[in-house]
Order: structure tokens, then C-alpha cells, then sequence
């Protein structure tokens, strides 16, 4: 597939959202600060997708000083859709500023989830989520996907809605550099708990292979989602890097608004 075809297909992604986001019935819902979103603050996503038709606009920004002592910077907004009944949709564009590698700044991002078994007493609500990084942006070619596989679980008797989560993600680098993976692995095991009325304290360890050969990363992140208005959550998470590849911190400012 060449860069032309990407990019059409990422405008035919793009414009089939906008469709659906503005052309569909308006149904606003109010914000659900325990509903936990990818990297808003922490890498750790539940399984469970927004209700029917309800839409947000998110948005992060996002500082990580690299294991090599170089600085990124990340901004990435994005839109979501619950375009059917346990499913949804989301579309972004991450920019990357700073000296690290800014491989993927600017290349469009689109993603659907489907959740495939609500919780019982047994067994986790579980979900699987289909993403294609198109190569818009900069040092990027190649059609980038991930699958990833979503499981969370409440803990019984308890009065703070406390959950634990796994993500397992598989990624796969359609045109790999000399020295870059062609395949690499995320995955993350997290827990979050209402430790307020309007407040959510959600925290995870991350395993990943990073792009560049031979290179993992293993960070512990710590996170607080905060309704501030029916419509509006605000986050903010802090993560330490463990071992010597990995980030040695990084601090993630977060916003959801429903409209």
C-alpha cells in the first residue's frame, strides 16, 4: 500500500467519524471518572467502551525525560464515539516535541473497541481493541497496528469500587528500520479504586518493548481522576522508570469533556 493510499484511507477514517460525531442524534451524558481512558493519566484502559451514542473530546499532555536523559513532550487530542451498543470508536494525532525521537508526531491514529463479555461472579468484563497508526507524520511509513486484549475485574466486598486490570497488546512495525522490532509486546496490570465521591486513584506497572531493538522499558505509574463538573474529568499521573532503558519519569496532564 503506497503513502497516497494510507493518507486516503486515513481521510475516509477521518471524515466517517466527524459523520458519525455530528450527523447522529445528540445524547450527552454525564462524565464517568471511573470509565478509565488510555493514557488519561496512566498507559492502564478498563474494558469497557462509552455508552451508546455518548461522545468525548480528550485530550493530554504528556513530559517524559527518556532513560537517555532526553526530553519529550507529547500532545495528543483526540475524539471518541460510542457509535454502537459495546463498542466504540476513537481518532487522534499525537505531536511530539522535545529532543528524543519524535518517530509517529503528526501520523493520524484511529481505533475501535468491542466488549465481548460484561463482568459476572466468575469471570472479568473482557474487550478487544483494533488500532492502525496511518503514516502522516514524521520518520513514519508503513501501516503500524496494534490488537490489544482487555480484562477487568471489581473485587467483591468491598465499598470502594476497587478493580484490577490487565492490558496485553500486540504491535506490529509494517516497515521496520535496521534497527527497529518488526513485532513487540505492552502489558500492563493496574488497579484503581473511588477513594471519593468524585475522585478515582488508579495505578499500574508497564512492560514494553520499545521500538528500538533490543530496548525494554519497565514503569510504575500513580494517577488521580477528578470530576470536576457533570461533563468534565481532569487527570493527572506521575511514572518512575525501572531499570536503566527505561523512562526516568514522566508526568501526564489529562481532560475529558462530554458533549
Amino acid at each position: 500500500m503506497t503513502q497516497q493510499q494510507l493518507r486516503r484511507l486515513g481521510s475516509v477514517l477521518l471524515y466517517g467519524m466527524l459523520w458519525h460525531l455530528f450527523l447522529t442524534p445528540r445524547i450527552v451524558l454525564a462524565a464517568d471518572h471511573t470509565n478509565l481512558e488510555e493514557n488519561i493519566p496512566t498507559q492502564m484502559e478498563d474494558a469497557y467502551p462509552l455508552p451508546y451514542l455518548n461522545r468525548e473530546f480528550q485530550s493530554l499532555f504528556r513530559y517524559e525525560q527518556t532513560g537517555e536523559e532526553e526530553d519529550r513532550f507529547r500532545l495528543e487530542p483526540r475524539v471518541e464515539f460510542g457509535f454502537a451498543r459495546n463498542w466504540q470508536a476513537r481518532i487522534g494525532a499525537p505531536f511530539l516535541l522535545g529532543d528524543a525521537d519524535k518517530t509517529g508526531s503528526r501520523d493520524l491514529i484511529a481505533e475501535a473497541m468491542y466488549n465481548f463479555n460484561q463482568e459476572s461472579s466468575l469471570l472479568p468484563a473482557m474487550a478487544l481493541a483494533g488500532r492502525i497508526d496511518v503514516p502522516t507524520g514524521v520518520s513514519s511509513t508503513g501501516l503500524d497496528t496494534h490488537v490489544r486484549f482487555l480484562a477487568t475485574k471489581t473485587l467483591p466486598y468491598t465499598s470502594l469500587f476497587q478493580r484490577v486490570h490487565v492490558n496485553v497488546s500486540w504491535v506490529r512495525n509494517s516497515d521496520p528500520m535496521n534497527d527497529e522490532r518488526q513485532n513487540r509486546y505492552v502489558a500492563i496490570v493496574g488497579y484503581s479504586a473511588l477513594v471519593a465521591r468524585a475522585t478515582v486513584f488508579v495505578a499500574d506497572y508497564v512492560r514494553e518493548q520499545q521500538r528500538r531493538k533490543g530496548a525494554d522499558s519497565n514503569i510504575i505509574e500513580l494517577g488521580i481522576r477528578q470530576i470536576i463538573n457533570p461533563l468534565t474529568v481532569l487527570s493527572l499521573g506521575v511514572g518512575a522508570g525501572i531499570a536503566e532503558e527505561s523512562p526516568t519519569m514522566r508526568v501526564t496532564l489529562g481532560i475529558q469533556y462530554s458533549f
